[in-house]
C-alpha cells in the first residue's frame, strides 16, 4: 500500500516536471478566463460594432462605468492579437470571445483609450454630485 502512494507521488512528480499539470491548469484557467468574457458580453446587451461605436465616441449613455472597466479587463493580450491577425476565414465561424477580441482589435489603443473613457465617466458623476458646484452654479446665477 506504502509503496503505491510512492510510486503515485513520483509519477505525479515527473509529470509536473515534464510541464503536463501545468498545460492543464493552463488550459483550464483559459476556459474560465473565455467562459468569464462570454458572460461579460451577454450583459451588455449590444451587438459588438454598437459596442465598440460608444467606445470610440465615450458615450457614457450607452455604457456605464462597470461596463468599462470590464472591458479594459479583457482586453485581448498581445499574443491574442498576434493569433486573431492571422485568421482569414468566416468571421462568423469564430467564437464570440474571438469576435470580441477582433472588434476591439480595431481601435487603435483600446485599452488606453477604455481607461480614458472610464475616468470620463467617474470624473463626470463626481461633478454631478458634487455640493459645492451646485452652490458656485446658483452663485453664479443670481450674480
Amino acid at each position: 500500500m506504502r509503496l503505491r502512494m510512492m510510486r503515485e507521488k513520483m509519477v505525479l512528480v515527473q509529470r509536473m516536471i515534464q510541464g503536463a499539470m501545468p498545460k492543464q491548469l493552463k488550459k483550464a484557467r483559459e476556459r474560465n478566463y473565455l467562459h468569464n468574457i462570454e458572460i461579460m458580453l451577454t450583459k451588455v446587451k449590444m451587438p459588438l460594432p454598437d459596442m465598440m461605436a460608444a467606445v470610440l465616441a465615450m458615450d457614457e449613455s450607452v455604457l456605464d462605468v462597470d461596463q468599462v472597466e470590464n472591458l479594459i479587463k479583457f482586453c485581448p493580450t498581445k499574443e491574442e492579437m498576434e493569433l486573431l491577425k492571422g485568421y482569414t476565414g468566416d468571421k462568423e465561424n469564430l467564437g464570440k470571445c474571438e469576435q470580441y477580441f477582433l472588434e476591439l482589435m480595431k481601435v487603435p489603443r483600446v485599452e488606453s483609450k477604455l481607461r480614458v473613457f472610464s475616468f470620463k465617466i467617474q470624473f463626470l458623476s463626481q461633478v454631478r454630485k458634487s455640493v459645492k458646484l451646485k452652490i458656485m452654479k446658483k452663485i453664479l446665477f443670481f450674480g
